[in-house]
């Protein structure tokens, strides 16, 4: 019986629900009973789906079904005594895809932003700075990444988007001050006279946080800068020296939170703040 189900299954390209339908079709309709009173064995009709057999058949009468009660149900022809509980809840991060009724068990399926691995629902892949999205994760496979080719970049960091071409600033009458690579655009600027009296301060506010983003410090660097950034003089030493309360958060949670503090400095910051800049980074190690 299960070799022909088998043979239609390869032949064909099925859906869930047209599956199911042929594996219905292919589940007998009848099934063999002895009768205890008069020991003669009877073909008895069996329960459709949604019902469940309370009596068999006899020499006389046909086998007698009843409806599931709530929360129960049978998914084929039948002669089970009982229905089947519905008994599949929805884990975390899952959602009800479909829910339990007469004919099936409840269907669980991973939420937005997660998929199926091992009977748990991960967290899609974020992609790093420089790569881009090459194929959406589903509900059922995990994103895929690429390395952004020359001439595109990725937006954030980490990136849910496929990878851009840089901009091409002549085309916009402007010229390429800086050469976008696989984690920044193009920095265009209308002529050299645009990046004086502080234009040269805004295309940096446009790409520091970039900057930032690619270049991953850890963590206790991240909150130095951070610390430096925020204090000057008397205050960066206190702070330097201050014992801070272990933080329950994840790495990357606060990796995320200090940079958005940076995000922020870099945004509010005098020219003045920005000439420093260099500097302070110097002073915690990190190249520029």
């Amino acid at each position: 019986m299960l070799f022909p189900i088998l043979v239609v299954l390869a032949a064909v390209d099925l859906s869930c629900g047209a599956m199911m339908e042929v594996l219905q079709s292919q589940t007998p309709t009848t099934y063999h009973h002895l009768d205890p009173t008069t020991g003669q064995l009877l073909t008895c009709n069996r329960c459709p789906p949604g019902h469940h057999m309370s009596a068999h058949c006899t020499a006389t009468t046909q086998t007698v079904c009843t409806s599931c009660p709530s929360n129960h149900y049978t998914q084929y022809w039948n002669y089970l005594p009982k229905c089947l509980y519905c008994s599949t809840f929805c884990g975390e991060h899952q959602v009800v895809k479909e829910e339990c009724s007469v004919l099936n068990d409840r269907v669980c399926e991973c939420k937005g932003g997660y998929y199926w691995n091992a009977d748990f629902c991960i967290r899609h892949t974020e992609c790093p700075s420089g790569h881009g999205v090459k194929r959406r994760g589903t509900t059922e496979t995990d994103t895929e990444c690429e390395k952004c080719p020359q001439g595109s970049f990725s937006y954030n960091s980490p990136s849910r988007a496929p990878c851009v071409n840089h901009t091409d600033c002549a085309s916009l009458g402007r010229k390429t001050v800086l050469s976008g690579t696989c984690w920044h655009d193009n920095l265009c600027a209308l002529s050299c006279e645009e990046l004086k009296d502080g234009g040269e301060f805004k295309l940096l506010r446009t790409f520091l946080p970039d900057f930032f983003a690619h270049h991953k410090m850890r963590v206790v660097k991240l909150r130095r800068l951070v610390w430096r950034l925020m204090a000057s003089g008397e205050e960066q030493e206190h702070q330097e020296h201050h014992q801070h309360p272990p933080n329950s958060l994840s790495q990357s949670a606060q990796r995320g939170l200090l940079q958005g503090q940076v995000r922020d400095w870099i945004r509010d910051a005098s020219e003045e703040d920005l000439r420093s800049l260099p500097e302070i980074l110097r002073k915690i190690h990190i190249r520029v």
